[in-house]
């Protein structure tokens, strides 16, 4: 009985209740909306090195390269980075316990009429770590290479339907066929690489007339995230020239907005929800004095003040949860439409320099 009056006089004071709900509604988003969207922008900033099992990366970048020793056609090595030594690099860096794996990487660009392309080169026998790991994104039907001086490619999902490249068709590098025998597809990966073209590293060499084994890129996996700052210094003395990429050296390619909330994202969360909950509080106090004139005279009349505390009881409860009912349905456009749409900015590829 007493539910049904509650119900009929919310009805009658339809507007002042709706205005309520709306406002507490909204403040409930408010904190969900923040907490989401930190949680979202630390995990596309994280991406890159995460999705690749990877703390660190290793380059030694090129900058004095005179003009006139850049070659503009066919397959050359990157303008900026330098190659350097495979195996004596890795055999510096697997002296340190706190290093897991290491595995390299060729990168090559190559030039012709219609399009410049990257090429990587790999080693089939290191470790799935860096972007040896895309023999695990192969699509279906797709192969690994088998040896690393086979006449193998593997390309860029996208890139070989832009193009028309199909499984077991041949792509030609400097007038020569490699079969296609894979295609990767990044997926949630994708701005981990701007390359077009895998290809097993010795037959990499092979492109550039190199005898000897060198690499432009190497990635480090750690035995603990811990070990970061140590590992790190311990590059940077072993490879005073050389580059040394980090997730703190990619937060600096964030926006300034992106890199507060990456930083301070718990804080901004934490501050968004404590004042929220004041003025939630606030809100339906206001809410039940515009109404306090009712249970007054519900007490006058006789009312015991059991049932007008279950009267106020009902009241906000009917609010709070019409309140929580429309936060959820923006939450989950808030979710579904604008946060898939956020990007961070960050890419990480092989042009990448510091």
């Amino acid at each position: 009985m007493m539910i049904s009056i509650v119900f009929k006089n919310l009805k009658f004071y339809w507007q002042k209740v709706a205005l309520t709900a709306l406002l507490v509604s909204f403040l409930v988003f408010l904190v969900l909306a923040s907490v989401l969207f930190t949680q979202k922008i630390r995990t596309l900033a994280d991406a890159p090195l995460s999705s690749l099992q990877t703390e660190i990366i290793l380059q030694k970048d090129q900058t004095n390269k005179s003009a006139d020793t850049i070659k503009t056609t066919g397959v050359i090595e990157p303008f900026n980075l330098a190659s350097f030594s495979k195996i004596e690099t890795k055999d510096t860096l697997q002296a340190q316990k706190e290093i897991q794996e290491v595995s390299t990487a060729l990168i090559l660009w190559q030039f012709d009429i219609q399009n410049n392309r990257t090429i990587v080169g790999l080693d089939i026998d290191e470790p799935q770590v860096g972007l040896r790991k895309i023999q695990e994104w192969l699509v279906p039907q797709s192969e690994f290479f088998t040896s690393n001086t086979a006449s193998e490619v593997i390309l860029e999902r996208h890139f070989a339907k832009l193009f028309g490249y199909t499984l077991h068709s041949n792509y030609k590098i400097n007038g020569r066929d490699y079969k296609i025998v894979g295609i990767v597809d990044f997926k949630e990966e994708s701005n981990l690489s701007n390359a077009q073209v895998f290809i097993p590293y010795d037959s990499a060499l092979q492109l550039i007339d190199k005898s000897n084994s060198v690499v432009n890129q190497v990635y480090i996996s750690l035995e603990s995230a811990s070990f970061l700052s140590k590992v790190q210094e311990n590059i940077e003395s072993n490879f005073p020239n050389f580059s040394v990429l980090t997730k703190d050296r990619l937060l600096k390619n964030l926006s300034s907005f992106n890199s507060i909330m990456y930083q301070f994202g718990t804080y901004f969360a934490s501050a968004i929800s404590v004042l929220v909950l004041f003025l939630v509080f606030w809100i339906l106090k206001m809410n039940r004095m515009e109404f306090r004139n009712q249970t007054d005279i519900l007490q006058m009349i006789g009312w015991p003040k059991a049932d007008v505390r279950k009267w106020v009881a009902i009241e906000s409860s009917f609010v709070i949860v019409s309140a929580l009912g429309i936060a959820l349905i923006l939450f989950l456009i808030f979710t579904l439409f604008i946060l898939p749409e956020i990007k961070t900015g960050i890419l990480l590829n092989q042009n990448f320099t510091l």
